[in-house]
Order: structure tokens, then sequence, then C-alpha cells
């Protein structure tokens, strides 16, 4: 490392990054928000449009030092021992026709629920370099049209900061007057704070189980990875797929950095599973620290069987609809084969009595209408 103009303290030389990704995390990010205390317009009624002056205020911040102690994208990096002291400044420029107001302060960084990074609130207790950074002057500055003004800070390393990577922020935040309705918005700035304390590095990755669930005819697969080492590091992951066809499909995000003690959460979809069959789904992900070692684990397996469920139900009513059919046919048939073999019997029987002598049925029939004769 270089020698570090304006360091105090034994500080190591601030360095240039490593990290070109992190310059477009908050690189003049404009996060418009409703202001503490303000209160929404009634829905019915729309909020008029602001002024020009008040819709449209450019303001820029860029870093004191730029090039010599100062990240390249605008932001500020520094390597500090613990117990080292470092000052540095950021300039505010006032693009507008008009006076402005603008209020900064420190804010420390953590990993956002979508993904990336995002400053803390003012009014959060913070607890690393949003509360190591100082101001050297009033929090507020007002800055003429056309000009600019130097907000002066100073960093110090607390004695006994463990080795690692700490991010902060420094954000400038113009508020815009109230319109019609009581609707503020404030306009923010936050210029990126990356400080190293040197020490080992230690590169450490975890994962929670891999979960998943039905959507969309097929499976949404979520794993979130936890930084418990004490550097700052991206990541890639994928779902490996085996049985049937292996295959990878992408985890996402992709690319996005994870400070010490930071998580994110990442998705991978899984569609087109087979109509018969098990697969295995592991997600693996691996970490890398921009310009130095990479690791990567793995996660649980989730075994999922796939089974034609509606083909199989309909075949199934198929077959028992089918053995109904035979069921009733055999037992019609079976009761038919009884009525044959009763009348046979019948027949047979009178065919024996008509052998042995018993008058015939024609006989009696002659019998008694010779009867008849004689009486008329």
């Amino acid at each position: 490392m270089n020698g570090c103009p304006r360091a105090q303290g034994g500080a190591l030389a601030t360095h240039r990054a490593r990290f070109p990704a992190l310059w477009s995390l908050l690189l003049t990010g404009l996060m418009l928000g409703l202001a503490p205390g303000a209160r929404a317009a009634p829905a019915p009624v729309p909020s008029p449009t602001p002024p020009e002056s008040a819709a449209r205020a450019p303001f820029g911040v860029r870093a004191g030092l730029y090039g010599l102690t100062t990240l390249t994208g605008g932001h500020f990096g520094y390597a500090l021992k613990a117990g080292a002291r470092i000052e540095d400044s950021a300039v505010v420029h006032n693009e507008s026709d008009e006076a402005r107001t603008f209020h900064v302060y420190a804010a420390d960084v953590a990993n956002a629920a979508g993904g990336g990074l995002a400053p803390a609130q003012e009014g959060q207790r913070m607890r690393t370099v949003g509360a190591w950074l100082k101001l050297d002057s009033e929090a507020t500055v007002t800055v003429p049209p056309k000009g600019s003004a130097t907000v002066r800070f100073s960093l110090a390393v607390p004695d006994g900061t463990p080795p690692g990577s700490y991010l902060g922020s420094l954000v400038t935040a113009l508020r815009t007057p109230a319109v019609s309705g009581g609707v503020n918005t404030e306009t923010r700035i936050a210029r990126l704070v990356e400080l190293t304390v040197p020490g080992t590095a230690d590169l450490q990755v975890s994962l929670t189980e891999l979960e998943h669930r039905p959507v969309g005819g097929g499976e949404e697969f979520t794993v979130t990875v936890r930084n418990t080492g004490n550097v700052l590091y991206t990541f890639a992951g994928t779902l490996n797929i085996t049985g049937g066809s292996a295959r990878t499909v992408p985890l996402t995000p992709t690319g996005i950095y994870v400070i010490p003690g930071g998580s994110a959460t990442l998705t991978g979809r899984l569609a087109n599973l087979p109509a018969l069959g098990r697969i295995a789904v592991t997600a693996s992900v691996t970490a890398t620290v921009p310009g130095g070692a990479a690791k990567t684990v793995d996660s649980n397996t989730v075994r999922l069987s796939s089974f034609p469920w509606l083909i199989a139900t309909l075949a199934v009513a198929g077959l028992l609809a089918l053995a109904l059919s035979l069921l009733i046919t055999r037992e019609r048939r079976r009761a038919w084969l009884r009525r044959r073999a009763e009348e046979r019997a019948a027949l047979r029987a009178l065919r024996r009595e008509l052998r042995g002598g018993s008058p015939s049925a024609g006989e009696a029939h002659a019998a008694g209408t010779g009867g008849g004769g004689e009486h008329g």
C-alpha cells in the first residue's frame, strides 16, 4: 500500500478501489421518499406540480481529495489500522439558480431486501462507519446558486476493531419545499465509504436450507447466502439438477455484494419438469473477494418425484368402469344361465311324468269335452 496524504495515527494507505462494481452501487443515485413528518396528500385531490425550482434542484457531490485518497467513482476508500484516523472532505455543488440548504450525515450500509446495498436511514443507530465518521462542521450547509461548499469530516477506527471490510456512506440530502397538499420530497446522494482494516482475511460463506414451492407449472427454489466472515464479496449461484437430463439453472440476483454480517436471498425457477421420474436439486454458490480468493458452497439436496396423477387417475377410473361393466355383465349371464337350467329341469320332470302313465293333458281335455255333450 502507498503512503497516504493527511493520514494520522499510523493510517495505512488509502487505496484505490479494487471493487469497480461498487462504484455504481450508490453513484449519484437519486432516492425519492417522503420526508419524516410529511403527510400524504388526500387521494381524491392530486397535488399540483411543484415549481420548477423545487421539482428540479440539481446538485452533485464529489470527494474533496478525488483521485488521491478516494475511490475513482467519486466515493471514498481507505485502509486504516485499528486506532488510526484520517481526514477528508466532500464538495457539494449547487447547479440551480437559487441558494440551497443541504443536510449531510454519515450512515452505515446494509444489504437491501431486493439485493444490492442501501444506506441506513438517518436516526437509526449506527454501529460501524456511520458511527466512526464525524463531520468537522455543521450537518447543514447552505450553498449559493451555481456555487459549491466543502464539508470536512474525519474517520477514526476504534481500537480493537477486528480486521475486515466495513462499509458506510456519506449522504447529502436536499428537501424540497412542501407544495399544496403538504407533500415534501427529499433527494439524496449517497457516496460510498469503503474501509479496510488490514489483517487476516476470513472468507466464510453459509447457506440456509434450500426451499421450494410450486409456481406456474414448475418449482421455484430459494436459498439465502450469509457472509459470516470479515471480507466483502460478490457471489453467483446455480441450481444443479441431476436425474433424467442433467442441467443447471442460474440463481438471481447475481454479482451483488454481501457485506460481513449481511445476507442475500437467491431465487431460481425450474420449469419443464419431467412427467414421470425423479430429480435431485442442489444450490451451488460461489463467493469471490474482488481480486482475491473464491469459495464455493453447496446446499442440501431436494428430491422431487414427478408422476402424471391426472392421467393415472383417468386410467384407474377407466379400469374401474370396465371392471364394473364386466361384473354386471357376468352377473346377468349367471342369472340367465340359472333360468335356463331351471327351465330345462322343469321340462325333464314333465317328460318323466308322461313316461310314467299319467294322463296326458290331451286325454284329460277330451274326457272333459265328452261329459259336457251328454249333459246337453
